[in-house]
């Protein structure tokens, strides 16, 4: 199941539009299960409009990197990377301890060669309601639960523990609150490429301050500061904008307006500390963390900024590891 989700996500960011009419991650939405405590989008057809995205497809047309199962899968599947899928959208649901997760994916499928492909990986079909669905090899599969692929249509392809995806291929359902509520209170924006909402679960919130002791290196007291403020988060939300610059904003609710201010204070020495050591190492950056800004209303605390895609460029150029093992030469 790990392969095929990594296959789809890596196609939907790298697959360019196309004139059919898949699935919108808004109607997407009206499927999320009811009880799922996090949910992530991307909206890759509004991705691969930006100019630097095209330009790095252009350069990686091919399945780099890809071993022989996967591109076989893929020949098989009659799925190509760069072309096929338009949105997915994540969810992940917790039932007592178990955690487990739905992706559904829209684009366009073939149904008879992707049931070809996925036979040939050792999936066993059945039916799930009126659809055609397969359970896949269990081998990378760690659930109690057996994982489930059905393809409601050619523009749609649902993976996750068959509970989940019996959920989501559902009659559609109002959008879950969670989403609405995060919504509704500004925190994200339905349009943006990419998003997130989240409940922290009660047991991350308590070993806060366990898991804060464990923090060490260069730099730790800062990090453990936030990190043993997160404790007190409930819910967290963060979206992306891709124009000239990488713009991020993420908004993290406390239990207390006290508690909001007392993460906004760790967050903001974090981001001084950030910026002290950044003046040695990335100098570029220290402009990028001065302009973050770090605010609180009430329980919400929200933090925004903008990284430049030239400087995101130099500094990949700068990090990108070198066949040889020797410094690359700038």
């Amino acid at each position: 199941m790990k392969r095929l989700l990594v296959v789809l996500m890596v196609m939907a960011v790298t697959t360019p539009f196309a004139a059919a009419a898949p699935p919108t991650i808004g109607e997407m939405l009206h499927s999320v299960p009811v009880g799922a405590q996090a949910v992530i989008a991307v909206d890759s057809a509004a991705l691969r409009t930006h100019p630097k995205v095209q330009e790095w497809l252009l350069r990686h047309q091919s399945w780099t990197g890809a071993d022989q199962d996967l591109r076989r899968f893929l020949s098989d599947a009659g799925l190509d990377p760069v072309r096929d899928v338009d949105a997915m959208v994540v969810a992940v649901l917790r039932d007592g301890g178990e955690t487990g997760a739905v992706a559904l994916f829209s684009g366009r499928y073939d149904p008879d060669s992707l049931a070809v492909a996925l036979v040939k990986q050792g999936a066993q079909p059945f039916t799930l309601g009126a659809h055609r669905a397969y359970r896949l090899p269990s081998s990378d599969h760690h659930s109690d639960e057996t994982a489930v692929l059905v393809q409601p249509s050619p523009e749609l392809v649902i993976v996750g523990e068959g509970s989940a995806v019996q959920a989501a291929i559902a009659p559609p359902h109002a959008v879950i609150p969670l989403i609405e509520s995060e919504i509704a209170a500004g925190h994200i924006d339905p349009r943006a490429p990419f998003w997130v909402v989240a409940v922290v679960p009660a047991e991350a919130r308590e070993k806060a301050g366990e898991v804060s002791e464990h923090v060490h290196g260069e730099g730790s007291e800062s990090v453990r500061s936030v990190v043993f403020a997160s404790g007190a988060v409930q819910r967290v939300a963060g979206q992306a904008f891709l124009d000239e610059s990488l713009r991020f904003s993420g908004v993290a609710v406390a239990d207390t307006s006290e508690n909001a201010e007392l993460l906004r204070d760790a967050v903001k020495g974090a981001i001084a500390a950030a910026r002290l050591h950044a003046q040695g190492q990335a100098p570029e950056l220290v402009n990028v963390l001065r302009e973050i800004v770090v605010r609180v209303a009430g329980t919400d605390l929200s933090v925004s900024g903008a990284v430049p895609l030239a400087l995101l460029e130099k500094l990949a150029a700068e990090h990108k590891p070198c066949l040889s093992g020797a410094k690359p030469q700038l």
